[in-house]
């Protein structure tokens, strides 16, 4: 019989292989082509460029805030706080960064196949 399954804090893991500099994420489950968990920005950190593949991807934030930078030479900038939420299409490059005198935390879930992060060295061309 299927029953529901909690994951502590305690017990979220970080994936073995799919980080991004300047965050770290606690993995909660990742099945059926989902992967749900829990994203931790220190303050000032800066994420590397990346994507989430095939995946979509859809957050909540927590706590503190943060910024979005995508789009062409990544001009596109979007700031968002505790308690809005956050889609980022698959593929689209993007690095998120948080003020210097504090943290974020984002509550994430991604759907899609294959990796769900990829490391780029930038964002996409003008």
């Amino acid at each position: 019989m299927d029953q529901p399954k909690i994951v502590t804090k305690a017990e979220l893991e970080a994936p073995p292989e799919e980080q991004t500099a300047g965050m770290q994420r606690g993995e909660a489950f990742a099945h059926d082509h989902v992967w749900a968990g829990h994203s931790v920005f220190p303050g000032g950190a800066t994420t590397g460029w990346h994507h989430h593949g095939d995946y979509a991807t859809y957050g909540y934030i927590t706590d503190g805030s943060m910024t979005l930078e995508y789009g062409p030479d990544g001009t596109h900038v979007d700031h968002i706080a505790a308690g809005d939420f956050v889609y980022i299409p698959a593929h689209m490059v993007h690095r998120e960064s948080v003020p210097d005198e504090g943290g974020s935390g984002v509550v994430v879930r991604v759907g899609g196949e294959g990796p769900t992060v990829i490391n780029v060295d930038g964002p996409d061309p003008a």
